[in-house]
């Protein structure tokens, strides 16, 4: 479910983005239990958008559990 937000996320910011393993963890969620995690990849020309798109939503979600626990 992250991954595909994330891909949502990117394609926002007008990057395209890929889950390569999208299909297996729909039918075998299981799968990636136990991994890091399911991949999401950009083309190379993206990374460096790809990673500020990111690390502002990580800053915003930061942000707003800070204001929580005040």
């Amino acid at each position: 479910m992250e991954a595909e937000l994330l891909k949502l996320k990117l394609s926002s910011f007008g990057i395209e983005a890929f889950i390569p393993d999208e299909l297996t963890a729909g039918v075998a969620p299981h799968i990636f239990a136990t991994k890091s995690g399911i991949r999401v990849q950009v083309a190379e020309k993206d990374a460096e958008n790809a990673r500020a798109a990111m690390q502002s939503k990580i800053d915003l979600l930061e942000d707003e559990q800070f204001t929580e626990e005040e």
